[in-house]
């Protein structure tokens, strides 16, 4: 698919301060520094777009991107480590599962996995919740041009 608008539109806090609309929406969830935004720049087409950092934490809000006028892209907070409080975390972990529960135009969530380093127990338990929940979701590997063999 050739992407040629892509468009900020937001970021949230809550899902239900996302934008109001019907377009479908695909949703990127994983651990803090798995590279969701980073896989979101390289699908748009363009660096930049969605903030990276060398930080766990960087991504706080749910970001919404409109592509080609007809649907979003969403790059939620990851869970897991990051530089806050344990409370912090907690509270991104609860507002991720509300958006993914209550946010009826979402369309599909990736799950990106690390894959520089073993399974972790925190992506068994959302594969789990998201299974158990019956939200349709893709198990995406990141960084597999960085590990060993043995991991992948």
């Amino acid at each position: 698919m050739l992407i040629s608008s892509v468009s900020f539109e937001g970021s949230s806090p809550r899902v239900n301060t996302c934008p109001a609309t019907a377009l479908p929406e695909f949703a990127f969830i994983g651990r803090s520094n798995v590279g969701k935004s980073s896989l979101i720049n390289m699908i748009i087409g363009k660096k930049g777009v969605a903030k990276t950092s060398s930080t766990p934490g960087k991504t706080q809000l749910i970001n919404h991107f409109l592509i080609n006028e007809s649907w979003f892209l969403a790059d939620l907070p990851g869970y897991g480590y990051a530089r806050v409080s344990q409370q912090t975390r907690a509270q991104w972990l609860n507002r991720m599962k509300e958006y993914l529960l209550k946010r009826e135009n979402l369309s599909c969530v990736f799950l990106l996995i690390d894959g520089c380093i073993p399974f972790q127990k925190q992506d068994h338990q959302m594969i789990t919740w998201l299974g158990e929940k019956q939200i349709p979701f893709v198990l995406i590997i990141t960084k597999s041009d960085k590990t060993t063999q043995h991991l992948v």
